[in-house]
């Protein structure tokens, strides 16, 4: 990516057509190859930037639309950053969103890791979800409740899809989300003696398991649920206990029931540990 020279305020030039490059390249970071090829993503819409900046994150690059330029003024960055002026209707076409706040950034792909020191880690390990709206409801659920790492099979929707940045809401800025991969399973493995499948047919509530020690919950996807290697993976089933006739919750829901559930347990436990 070639980034317009760098600046405190926008530059005077206002982007007009389609074909300008830093145009073809937000456009380019719609598709998960092109985002996976730049390590970037877009972020879009005021509180979304500002949270990424609250996090320390510095965008490669930051566009507001023409009008608006206080949009990116008051919003501190910790490192001058490009920033382009728009046209209005050529930055609305940017949008995958009905009502654009004018403002968006491409971020470089954070890059976090679990705290080795935690003493008793929290994972959650998603598979085969394939709704964006779920994927960025849960990563805002983790990173709430604490979980020291999110880890996502291959199977599961890509975690930089617009989508699922935007329900996310900064949840990609403040929590480790790591491809599930063979490696990652064997580690989990040695470092989580408890591996807790979600399942709607599993006859122990998820309230009766002991949520207080190193720990990883796996979430499946909302048609097909966890796959067979992993639910092989996992040490044992808990459930979520419906009203009669209700056959099970959205993925996103349960998954923050049981996370919450789990966060719960943990605060109880540091208040009555002795220190």
């Amino acid at each position: 990516m070639t980034p317009p020279e760098r600046s405190g305020t926008p530059s005077s030039e206002v982007i007009t057509s389609a074909a300008n490059p830093t145009i073809a390249l937000v456009r380019s970071l719609a598709r998960r190859d092109r985002r996976a090829d730049e390590g970037a993503f877009v972020v879009e819409g005021r509180r979304a930037v500002h949270d990424a900046l609250q996090s320390g994150a510095v965008p490669r690059l930051l566009l507001v639309r023409q009008g608006e330029p206080e949009s990116w003024r008051d919003l501190a960055p910790s490192a001058p950053v490009p920033t382009r002026v728009v046209e209005r209707r050529l930055f609305d076409r940017l949008s995958d969103v009905q009502a654009p706040q004018g403002i968006l950034a491409v971020f470089p792909f954070p890059r976090l890791a679990p705290d080795p020191d935690d003493p008793a880690p929290l994972a959650l390990v998603l598979d085969r979800l394939r709704d964006p709206g779920n994927l960025g409801t849960l990563l805002r659920s983790a990173t709430g409740a604490g979980v020291n790492a999110v880890y996502l099979s291959p199977e599961t929707v890509d975690p930089w899809n617009p989508k699922v940045v935007r329900a996310g809401m900064g949840a990609h800025f403040r929590v480790p989300l790591i491809p599930l991969d063979p490696g990652a399973l064997e580690e989990l493995r040695r470092r989580l003696p408890r591996r807790v499948v979600a399942r709607a047919g599993a006859s122990r509530p998820y309230d009766a398991a002991d949520w207080t020690g190193a720990a990883a919950l796996v979430i499946g996807g909302e048609a097909e649920g966890v796959g067979p290697e992993l639910e092989a993976w996992g040490t044992e089933e808990v459930g979520i206990p419906l009203a009669h006739g209700v056959e099970s919750l959205n993925a996103a829901v349960a998954g923050a029931v049981i996370l919450f559930e789990a966060a719960r347990q943990r605060r109880l436990a540091r208040a009555e540990d002795p220190i």
